[in-house]
């Protein structure tokens, strides 16, 4: 490694050094950074394809991040896997990262991860989850804290478009009450970002002998249950950067209930007309909610025309 600094992470190496690299090598560097567990796995032709780049591009690229070949890459990148499962180091990195700068660091990285995610995440892939949702009977948010917010966030979203959704963040026998009434007709949605809780494994595994649909949000590419899910929403790691692990989660979230929505415009208007005929009698003061402030007049609307298009035709 570089004597300038022989304790520095290879995160924060490439974050420093990448962006003063050729466009090829920063693309490389980016990888090192974001992928530490396939990097750490993985020879330089075959990070070289996962790039778009080639096996000099991946070696030179070690070699500009102060590294003295691939095995050198290798022990950082084993480093900083093990670094993302601790929390102390985490928050070492992040503070680290913004010293100078906190707000600044935090929306920069924000910005970045959500760039990242355009392309983490398949349109197909997306397009299921959607799917699975929609059609689910119920929605069955579960995330442990502080992810399991957005659990909350989520359900509270999907029932005012007509989607009967709920959530929870429970451990111990009080899960057990919460899967009880998961059937085969209903979905489950599971926010765990980084790592597998014992917990997030047992809700996936009730789900699926209910046959029940899994959707799982995660970042973590090597995470054991994503092979027993339906459906998983791959965002791009944040637990090295200033940005939040909770907001990518939210955005997917937040996104997942448009969609719903988009592709139930009639019953997302219905349930908009039920609950502002509601909120008068609760409430005298003026608490009218439209499409327009949920951000969903035009994705509904345009949907809706699609639909009695389809019936049209039939």
């Amino acid at each position: 490694m570089s004597a300038e600094n022989p304790t520095e992470s290879l995160y924060l190496r490439a974050m420093r050094i990448g962006p003063s690299l050729p466009a090829a090598l920063e693309r490389v560097a980016t990888f090192f950074a974001q992928h530490p567990d396939r990097t750490a796995a993985s020879s330089a032709v075959e990070i070289a394809t996962f790039t778009g780049t080639s096996d000099a591009s991946v070696i030179r690229t070690a070699h500009a991040l102060g590294y003295s070949g691939m095995k050198d890459l290798k022990r950082a990148a084993l480093n900083l896997v093990s670094e993302r499962f601790d929390p102390e180091k985490v928050l070492e990195q992040r503070i680290e990262r913004v010293r100078d700068h906190a707000l600044t660091g935090v929306i920069d990285d924000t910005i970045q991860a959500h760039a990242r995610t355009r392309h983490t995440i398949p349109q197909e892939t997306w397009d299921h989850a959607v799917g699975l949702l929609a059609e689910a009977r119920r929605v069955f948010c579960y995330g442990l804290k502080p992810v399991g917010f957005i659990g909350d966030y989520m359900a509270h979203m999907l029932n005012r478009v007509g989607v009967d959704a709920r959530s929870a963040h429970h451990t111990g026998v009080l899960l057990a009450d919460y899967l009880l009434p998961l059937t085969a007709d209903d979905a489950l949605v599971v926010f765990a970002p980084i790592r597998q809780f014992d917990e997030v494994a047992a809700a996936v595994r009730h789900a699926k002998s209910v046959d029940a649909p899994v959707v799982l949000i995660t970042e973590a590419i090597g995470m054991p249950i994503r092979s027993e899910v339906d459906c998983t929403l791959t965002t791009s790691p944040t637990s090295m950067s200033a940005a939040s692990d909770q907001v990518l989660p939210l955005t997917v979230a937040h996104g997942l209930f448009l969609g719903v929505a988009a592709v139930l415009p009639h019953r997302a208007t219905e349930t908009m007309t039920r609950l502002n005929e509601i909120r008068p009698t609760v409430s005298p003061q003026k608490a009218t909610l439209t499409l327009e402030d949920l951000g969903l007049a035009q994705v509904v609307r345009a949907n809706a025309v699609d639909s009695n298009m389809n019936e049209d035709d039939k």
